[in-house]
């Protein structure tokens, strides 16, 4: 391949990364894929790419180097000119490297994982709910304010639980119908990321109606009642005693982050 169409190329497809980053940046659904702490890196990136990117076109616009062959009598042609040849790359591999993700990203429709990543996943009581040091609940947050990674916290890291059972909850989620769980009950779940969605893991606490509606999986609700606790595996698991269940739109933001 012609080294000026190869520079060319990849002036086109890093341009196309920072554009892809940038519109994902400004509609808010980057962080269906990294860590809110990790969007000032992301605009770094999204500078660098565009610096390499401008790089890769001036360069593709300077006139090739001329190059000699043979003893002095064969450098040049029978009209004095010195002959000219395209400065050539081997392959063009590098360019297919970094124009896959960006395939992946604008032909996979961006949304956030839902229950069906929970069969897949696991939805485990005491995951790994720490990171930079900073995995210790608040106690003195008030109830309603809590969200189910709060409560979650909670649960781990605080030997006496006495003090909460009986508090007030107030959280989103999503509905999972676990088959560890009692008859009638399920989860109001959420995912929390701690670095990017491929270390995503679910969370819930158990809800025990005090309706016999069934709610399908995936319907994003609001849950409000009475903290109490119950085993699951072995664990202590928040469950809210159900005084009201309602339907909610999926919040702009579905992740929740340690």
């Amino acid at each position: 391949m012609d080294r000026r169409i190869y520079r060319f190329l990849q002036a086109l497809v890093l341009a196309g990364l920072a554009i892809f980053l940038t519109v994902k940046y400004l509609s808010g659904n980057l962080s269906w894929y990294i860590n809110q702490r990790y969007m000032p890196l992301t605009i770094v990136a999204i500078l660098g790419l565009v610096g390499m990117a401008l790089t890769a076109f001036f360069s593709a616009g300077k006139k090739p180097h001329t190059h000699n062959h043979g003893d002095e009598d064969s450098d040049h042609d029978h009209d004095g000119k010195q002959p000219v040849e395209p400065e050539r790359v081997k392959s063009a591999w590098g360019i297919v490297f970094v124009l896959i993700p960006l395939i992946i990203g604008l032909v996979i429709p961006a949304k956030p994982l839902s229950a069906s990543a929970i069969s897949n996943r696991g939805l485990s009581s005491a995951a790994p709910l720490s990171a930079g040091g900073t995995n210790q609940a608040n106690p003195n947050q008030a109830p309603e304010e809590r969200t189910v990674l709060d409560w979650i916290k909670l649960f781990n890291y605080q030997s006496d639980l006495s003090p909460y059972l009986g508090q007030n909850a107030d959280v989103i989620g999503f509905v999972y119908h676990d088959i560890r769980l009692p008859a009638g009950h399920f989860m109001v779940s959420r995912f929390a990321i701690t670095c990017c969605v491929a270390d995503a893991f679910a969370i819930g606490m158990v809800v025990q109606p005090t309706t016999n509606d069934v709610i399908p999986d995936n319907t994003w609700i609001e849950v409000k009642g009475s903290v109490q606790s119950i085993n699951v595996d072995g664990h202590k698991v928040p469950l809210i005693v159900s005084g009201l269940v309602s339907t909610v739109q999926p919040p702009q933001q579905p992740y929740l982050f340690p």
